[in-house]
C-alpha cells in the first residue's frame, strides 16, 4: 500500500495551508530515502521473516513526511493563520513535531537496524568447538553434546 497525501492530512487533523504538491514532494523523497536504508531480505542475517515489512516502511514514510510537514506548517503559520490565532497554532504544530520527530526515529532505527549485528547459528567446519548440534565458543563450560 501506498501512502497517500489523505493519509498524511488525516494525520495531521486536515491542517489549513499545506497543499497537496507538498505532501506529494515529501512522499516521494521519503520513500527513496527509506527504500535506501531498509534491511533488505538479501543483506547478510537478514531473511524475508526479519525484514522490514512494507507496513512498517510505510508507516516510517508517514511519520517522516508529517515532520516535513509539520516544519512547513510552522515556518509558513503567518502566512494563513490571523495573527490572533499564530500562538496557538504554532503551539499546537511544535508539540506535534515533537511527538512524529520522536516516532519516527523508533520506525527508521527499526528499518535500519542500527547496531544490529547478523551471525551464523549453526556450526560449520571452520568454526572452533563445533559440535553435531551447533557451534560452542572455545574453552566452553558447556559439556552438552546432544
Amino acid at each position: 500500500m501506498a501512502v497517500t497525501t489523505t493519509q498524511i492530512r488525516d494525520m495531521l487533523n486536515r491542517p489549513r495551508g499545506l497543499n497537496e504538491g507538498t505532501i506529494s514532494e515529501y512522499v516521494t523523497i521519503r520513500e527513496a530515502e527509506i527504500a535506501k536504508i531498509k534491511r533488505q531480505a538479501d543483506y547478510v542475517g537478514v531473511t524475508a521473516t526479519n525484514a522490514p515489512s512494507d507496513a512498517l516502511v510505510d508507516n516510517a514514510v508517514k511519520f517522516m513526511v508529517c515532520v516535513d510537514c509539520l516544519r512547513v506548517l510552522i515556518d509558513t503559520i503567518p502566512t494563513w493563520v490571523p495573527e490572533k490565532e499564530q500562538g496557538v497554532q504554532d503551539i499546537r504544530y511544535q508539540r506535534q513535531l515533537l511527538s512524529f520527530q520522536e516516532a519516527a526515529d523508533r520506525v527508521l532505527d527499526e528499518i535500519a537496524e542500527k547496531g544490529g549485528t547478523a551471525f551464523k547459528v549453526k556450526a560449520t567446519p571452520s568454526r572452533v568447538g563445533a559440535t553435531p548440534s551447533g557451534s560452542q565458543l572455545a574453552g566452553s563450560l558447556d559439556t552438552d553434546t546432544n
